[in-house]
């Protein structure tokens, strides 16, 4: 039997409970965050793909000369290539579509209205932090997994196309050029042409081959190098400053070499920009051991420099040796100082390593740090909510693109370690981020 004090107070918990907000009132609001957010996403992300791939892989595609290949071909060569700029793509998507999401609710005071219903703005950036963290662990997916996968698969798919066709298209009464040289021929056979015109200029100075008959053949697939031998050509050799200036000669047969591994780009290659997080950390290791030992080689050379400077001043102040011999000493010990520097040796494809390494992951973090430097965002009531918030994105998206390229830039010549020098963008984003929540939430 329960008394009524004991009844009473049931009563209030009852109660009590009932007035809090239930679960299904929070994933009522977490659906429909996440779904503006999923929505803007998207088209931040078709406008970012977009300029990436208009800058790193259209750009190329008109200067690839394998021109007999297919279009399913060439399409499976641009999606192979299509990796090593996702992994900007999804920071920058990221970061568009919360300051859309944060910008909309504010212009529209829905914001206000979820507040007022007794809903804490928390509960607001819940959804669109924990999409920013999913986008970072899928952005690292593939930059440590899928890039370097595509890469390897890419160059081997090229090497197999440049083995199967010459660069050149050979094909009867036509005239092909690739960078500075032109070919023209008549009747042709396989790789047997006729009626030859060779034009190249190279060194500052114009050739001009003719023959009647040659031969196109592949010696370097990887390097993509040609040989052309011809029967009895004629070469005239001219200066395009001085056009009395010219050089003629005649032989029997002649092999040309024709390099195309600088006009044939590789979108991508084997450079530490396309190894994975597994592949790189074994290369810093295995450059550890040299790095140590120029490092002691380094402090070496300064201990006997000053050694030797100091020795040459106790020699004067204790009236020693030949004032000559002293003085020599001190100047020699002097220069080697200098010679040294102050900064300690770098290795350069250990610093290159570290920075590709580190590159990774401050890539895939900035999806949660770009996001969270837009919370303050919703602290304002703007017009044209997602609008604005889209041109605030592009401002944030171009200052961490500068950031970024600055700090690559300056690995070889800032004597930082390369890690905290690559993180620097995120860690300034992130500083950034807090003391604007921080501001805030004391202002309210």
């Amino acid at each position: 039997m329960t008394s009524p004090q004991q009844s009473a107070g049931r009563e209030d918990s009852d109660l009590q409970v009932s007035d809090k907000p239930t679960s299904g009132r929070y994933t009522l609001l977490y659906r429909f965050i996440l779904r503006e957010f999923l929505q803007n996403f998207a088209v931040a992300f078709s406008f970012f793909f977009c300029i990436f791939f208009i800058n790193s892989i259209l750009l190329l595609v008109q200067r690839i000369l394998l021109r007999n290949i297919d279009m399913l071909t060439m399409l499976e060569m641009v999606a192979l290539s299509m990796p090593q700029f996702l992994i900007y793509t999804f920071p920058f998507a990221s970061l568009a579509a919360s300051s859309m999401v944060l910008g909309d609710l504010g212009s529209t005071n829905e914001l206000l209205a979820i507040r007022s219903s007794g809903i804490a703005a928390g509960r607001v950036y819940r959804p669109l932090i924990a999409a920013s963290i999913v986008l970072s662990f899928v952005n690292f997916y593939f930059a440590d997994t899928v890039l370097p996968w595509t890469t390897m698969v890419y160059e081997e798919r090229l090497s197999v196309l440049m083995q199967e066709m010459p660069t050149f298209e050979i094909e009867p009464n036509s005239v092909n050029t690739v960078g500075s040289i032109v070919l023209s021929n008549g009747a042709s056979e396989g790789n047997e042409i006729h009626d030859i015109v060779l034009l190249s200029n190279e060194d500052g100075e114009s050739r001009t081959v003719l023959s009647d008959r040659g031969t196109l053949d592949l010696i370097d697939s990887y390097n993509y190098i040609y040989s052309l031998e011809l029967d009895k050509p004629q070469i005239l050799i001219t200066d395009p400053d001085d056009i009395g200036s010219y050089g003629l000669s005649s032989a029997d047969s002649a092999v040309f070499y024709l390099d195309f591994s600088e006009q044939i780009p590789s979108l991508t290659s084997s450079s530490p920009v396309n190894l994975s997080s597994r592949d790189l950390i074994q290369r810093i290791r295995d450059r550890d051991p040299g790095e140590k030992e120029d490092m002691l080689r380094w402090h070496q050379r300064g201990e006997d420099a000053f050694l030797s400077l100091s020795a040459a001043l106790k020699a004067a102040e204790s009236g020693s040796g030949s004032p000559d011999t002293i003085l020599e000493a001190a100047e020699s010990a002097q220069a080697e100082i200098i010679s040294r520097g102050d900064n300690p040796p770098r290795n350069f494809y250990s610093q290159y390593y570290k920075a590709e390494l580190t590159k990774k992951f401050v890539l895939s973090a900035a999806c949660f740090c770009l996001t969270l430097i837009t919370l303050p965002l919703s602290m304002f009531r703007v017009k044209h909510g997602k609008l604005t918030g889209f041109a605030i994105s592009l401002l944030i998206a171009v200052a961490y693109w500068y950031m970024l390229f600055g700090v690559q830039l300056g690995i070889f010549s800032i004597s930082t370690s390369p890690y905290w020098l690559i993180a620097l963008p995120d860690l300034v984003i992130l500083l950034i981020a807090a003391l604007l929540i921080m501001r805030f939430r004391k202002a309210r």
